[in-house]
């Protein structure tokens, strides 16, 4: 969580200038909720991993990179939008809603065990097409989408 607090540290009023692909720079807004409450994390599915522990203990949810004019962002779910959305997009057990993309991409976390987990990013999850699964943890994903400036990283490799 080194980059998450090194990006909260550079934000004025919650806004910081961004620049993306094809050299468009913006200034986007960052809007961070209050930490979930341990009534909230007992809510969480039993496999949740100790990562998105974490981040849901500093910020019951959160929205990345949102443009001022056209919307858009990374949301990342709070407990209540984790069991709803595991609901609403049928995960099996060892997955876990995460967050939403700029598109509405799917963000979901697949949790082989206690210390191994992955996270699939696609329009429509199969669970099973590996293209949807990056070679990362929940930590590394959002480390690399703050260095990455909110840009969709992952499709860099996939093109």
């Amino acid at each position: 969580m080194i980059a998450l607090e090194a990006l909260k540290k550079r934000l004025i009023h919650n806004r910081l200038e961004v620049q993306r692909e094809e050299g468009y720079v913006e200034t986007e807004l960052f809007t961070f909720q209050p930490p979930a409450t341990k009534d909230d994390l007992a809510r969480l599915p039993h496999r949740s991993p100790s990562q998105m522990i974490d981040f849901l203990t500093l910020h019951n949810g959160a929205q990345l990179f949102v443009h001022p004019t056209y919307g858009g962002r990374i949301q990342l779910f709070s407990v209540e939008e984790i069991n709803e959305y595991r609901e609403i997009w049928e995960c099996p057990e060892q997955f876990i809603p995460v967050g939403a993309g700029i598109d509405g991409e799917w963000i979901v976390c697949e949790v082989v065990n206690e210390h191994e987990n992955y996270i699939w990013v696609g329009e429509f999850l199969t669970y099973e097409d590996d293209i949807e699964k990056l070679p990362m943890d929940y930590t590394h994903w959002l480390d690399y989408l703050i260095v990455a400036q909110g840009a969709h990283f992952w499709d860099w490799f996939r093109r």
